[in-house]
């Protein structure tokens, strides 16, 4: 009965199976032999990206993300004349737009704004940087991209162009659990060593609210079952069954769960506690979620008729707030910065 094109049930089991049946194979080769196709396993540009705009489209998922985070990077830019953005993942660069316009409208515009975008597609970086360029001069906003094409792994601090006098800040938005796959942790501190190193006000983090990075399958399975059950849930209010953007991005989701059942790529997902915990061994303080952060996701979310999404405050483990699918939480972000020599926190901290 597993179909991608059935009830929520069976678009689940479709897409669980696919995953079960790649692990069969990678286990008894000599009984099972399975060719996947590379679309199984890594996303092609352009239905990943049509994906992520119908996503934002439907469901306030991206929304919150996006714009709560710049709710709180606007008051780490508070009063400052040139500000940098380092994006760690920009694709078409969405969350910039209202950054943008709410820069814009302050009675003391910045005189210099920068976003470095970082991304593995030359051509997706220079539609973004075109974009993003229209718009600020649009706004008015001095304005500079820089794109970095490479892998986030290989990217070092000269790549990002860092100068002295500028406001800086790093976006993280779902890339630090794509680390995970180094038990090491290696793979994770390189890249928080090199975030450090730009000397940054603020980073600010997004990740799956989830625990998708156990070693035994039957945990992932289990785990990974009862998350991305609230995700398909979710989109089946949004979305009508036989509405093809659904598809689409349930296709998105389904390498995801792929990834997690499978155990091969990146979606090794954790949740805020065990991040909270690696962020600090890294060398970085929680710099706090206000009030004015949760006020801002309840008004996105109340441009949305469903009430089953909520968002909560959490402060154990450090200030975050997670966006929830009835009783499931989604997504957490959170706000961090470098350790001073005391141990303290740099960044200015919530109101």
């Amino acid at each position: 009965m597993a179909s991608p094109t059935g009830s929520t049930v069976h678009r689940l089991a479709a897409y669980f199976t696919e995953g079960l049946a790649l692990t069969a194979a990678k286990l008894w080769p000599h009984i099972f032999s399975i060719n996947p196709p590379r679309d199984i396993i890594e996303p092609i540009d352009d239905e990943e990206a049509t994906a992520l705009r119908i996503l934002d489209q439907a469901t306030p998922i991206p929304k919150f993300i996006h714009f709560t985070l710049n709710d709180r990077l606007m008051r780490a830019f508070e009063g400052k004349d040139r500000v940098h953005i380092i994006d760690l993942d920009i694709k078409q660069g969405l969350q910039w737009p209202s950054l943008f316009q709410s820069l814009a409208s302050r009675p003391n515009p910045p005189k210099h704004v920068r976003v470095t975008g970082i991304g593995e597609s030359k051509p997706e970086l220079q539609s973004t940087g075109a974009r993003l360029s229209v718009l600020a001069n649009s706004l008015n906003l001095p304005f500079q991209f820089h794109a970095v094409v490479d892998q986030l792994d290989d990217v070092r601090l000269w790549m990002l162009h860092v100068k002295e006098g500028e406001c800086l800040a790093v976006n993280c938005v779902l890339q630090l659990h794509k680390t995970l796959y180094d038990d090491t942790g290696g793979s994770l501190r390189d890249i928080m060593c090199v975030i450090r190193s730009t000397n940054p006000a603020i980073v600010l983090v997004a990740e799956e609210e989830a625990d998708h990075n156990h070693h035994q399958l039957e945990m992932r399975f289990a785990n990974a079952l009862k998350y991305y059950a609230a995700v398909f849930d979710a989109l089946n209010v949004s979305l009508p069954e036989d509405s093809s953007e659904r598809v689409k991005i349930e296709k998105m989701f389904a390498r995801k769960i792929r990834s997690v059942v499978y155990r091969e790529g990146t979606e090794r997902h954790e949740t805020f506690s065990k991040w909270s915990k690696k962020m600090k061994d890294c060398g970085f303080d929680n710099a706090g979620i206000g009030d004015r952060e949760k006020v801002q996701s309840q008004v996105i979310l109340r441009m949305y008729s469903d009430s089953s999404y909520s968002v909560e405050r959490k402060e154990e483990d450090g200030e975050s707030l997670c966006l929830k699918w009835q009783d499931q939480p989604l997504y957490t972000v959170s706000a961090w910065a470098p350790m001073d020599v005391a141990g303290s926190s740099t960044a200015p901290q919530p109101d």
